[in-house]
């Protein structure tokens, strides 16, 4: 589900209140503000442009960017989530497709780092990108 940039804004200011709506330009708007999901507060950027009718079914263009300000991640090694601190969100509804953004419930193979990287060199053999 694509929303509109005045749905985004208004989700935005219901789900996220201490996030400031820094800059809005047509359908495109960024918010600064601070999380929390642990120990460190960081400060975020999202940046969420409403998608072009022919847009609609690409997951990367409908998902708002977020971007780490501050501090920087570091990794954690050992930790029970993996190497960098993470929260991740989808949408509220049946089978997480649909619906509004809430915290999403992660099984814990997909946070097995010994898979991530296997499927990382896999990646790179089939698209013949190294990003290492």
């Amino acid at each position: 589900m694509s929303l509109s940039i005045d749905q985004q804004i208004e989700a935005m200011s219901r789900l996220w209140p201490a996030f400031k709506l820094v800059r809005r330009e047509g359908s495109a708007a960024l918010w600064r503000g601070t999380v929390r999901p642990l120990l460190q507060t960081y400060r975020v950027s999202v940046f969420y442009r409403a998608p072009l009718m022919v847009e609609r079914f690409s997951v990367r263009v409908v998902q708002p960017q977020v971007e780490i300000l501050a501090p920087a991640l570091r990794p954690r090694r050992g930790d029970a989530e993996g190497m960098l601190p993470h929260v991740y969100y989808g949408p509220d509804g049946g089978g997480e497709l649909r619906g509004y953004p809430t915290e999403a419930k992660v099984p814990p193979q997909a946070r097995d780092e010994t898979v991530a990287r296997r499927l990382w060199a896999v990646s790179e053999d089939l698209t013949g990108v190294s990003f290492g």
